[in-house]
């Protein structure tokens, strides 16, 4: 990059009453802001938004300025859903070209979670049309990733989980894709598919040259549960594998959350109330607790009305209290739409969160926008 390059100014770049660490400019070249005064009030933040923003990169040399590009999640899904479609015919077909592919997959949802932790919370909650084996698939994977963040899996350990959890499913993807539209109970054949998907997911990966134990035995156990009614094997809580049990709890949670074209989806504070009451019956304590502890109280994704009236999404988990994350508004108390939508840190000048809201598929909203990506 060079010296005097302009570089976007975010509004997560910008706090209430932090001192810049350098000169904004806007779009034009005037000279908005000086390095070293501080923003005083929301009100000033939030007219601010009528502006592009921009620096200039010579005008900060710290690690701030200096940090890496960020990925743009949300553009990226479109890819990894078709591509994992791809590794899903290329195993049914026997295809062992595909190793690599899977495992590449599973280095880019580890780092993802590492580098754009809010953004990807946000885009496994949001709706979408993508079809249900595929997205679910991703989503299992990337709350593995999130709950391996805290566990001390070695960096191997940590991919093959996360293969396992984009494959876990391969055996019965087609199904899965129907169910996911099914209002009623499964048929005999149906629910005999579904108890023996597990043993065939892992036939069709070792036909294709998996041999890692780990992945191989996290597919196997990914809906064993702790009381010994899982299946395939019905294993107690000591003899379910980790990756088995990090699973099971990443396959509830995503299926909760995730709409159905018979049912609405779970509010997200009330999928993890559930977790939080149900973790010492089916699922190990440990992984559901580190699941939440990860999500916090209003996981980025999570729609909310602030006590001002406003409606808003949260696009960044509370750090210092889970009860106080950042929202980006985009409807007024009047309910007409921002056509910027503002910035609101929780906590300051009376931006509580109210409530949960639902999501209204009238409003549609940028999500890459938001998250202030483009």
């Amino acid at each position: 990059m060079a010296l005097n390059e302009k570089v976007r100014v975010t509004w997560n770049d910008l706090e209430v009453g932090r001192k810049l660490p350098w000169d904004v400019y806007t779009e034009s070249g005037k000279l908005l802001l000086r390095a070293g005064q501080t923003i005083p009030s929301q009100q000033v933040l939030d007219g601010m938004h009528k502006y592009v923003l921009f620096r200039y990169e010579h005008d900060g040399g710290t690690a701030h300025a200096r940090k890496q590009k960020r990925i743009n999640v949300f553009a990226l899904m479109d890819n990894l859903v078709l591509r994992l479609k791809n590794i899903f015919n290329d195993i049914d077909a026997g295809d062992a070209t595909v190793l690599p592919k899977i495992e590449h997959m599973a280095g880019e949802i580890k780092q993802l979670c590492e580098l754009e932790p809010d953004a990807t919370i946000a885009v496994f909650h949001l709706p979408n049309e993508y079809p249900y084996s595929l997205f679910h698939s991703i989503q299992c994977a990337i709350v593995c990733a999130l709950i391996m963040q805290e566990e001390g899996l070695d960096e191997q350990q940590q991919k093959m989980i996360i293969a396992a959890a984009l494959t876990a499913n391969v055996g019965m993807h087609a199904l899965q894709d129907k169910l996911a539209k099914q209002d009623g109970m499964l048929t005999p054949d149906q629910d005999d598919e579904v108890k023996l998907h597990p043993e065939k997911s892992v036939r069709l990966l070792q036909a294709v040259g998996v041999k890692d134990k780990t992945w191989l035995v996290t597919v196997l156990d990914h809906h064993e549960q702790g009381g010994g009614t899982g299946y395939p094997r019905g294993l107690v809580l000591e003899q379910i594998s980790k990756g088995g049990l990090m699973m099971a709890v990443a396959d509830r949670y995503g299926a909760m959350v995730t709409m159905r074209d018979y049912r609405k989806p779970v509010f997200i504070k009330d999928a993890l109330t559930l977790f939080l009451m149900d973790k010492g019956k089916a699922y190990e304590t440990r992984y559901a607790l580190l699941l939440i502890k990860q999500l916090s109280i209003f996981p980025p994704g999570s729609f909310v009305k602030l006590t001002n009236g406003e409606i808003a999404i949260v696009v960044k988990r509370g750090v210092k209290n889970p009860m106080k994350p950042i929202v980006k508004s985009f409807l007024g108390p009047d309910k007409k739409r921002y056509i910027n939508p503002l910035f609101r840190e929780c906590g300051l000048n009376n931006y509580e969160v109210d409530s949960l809201s639902g999501y209204d598929a009238g409003i549609p909203l940028n999500y890459s926008h938001i998250w202030d990506y483009a």
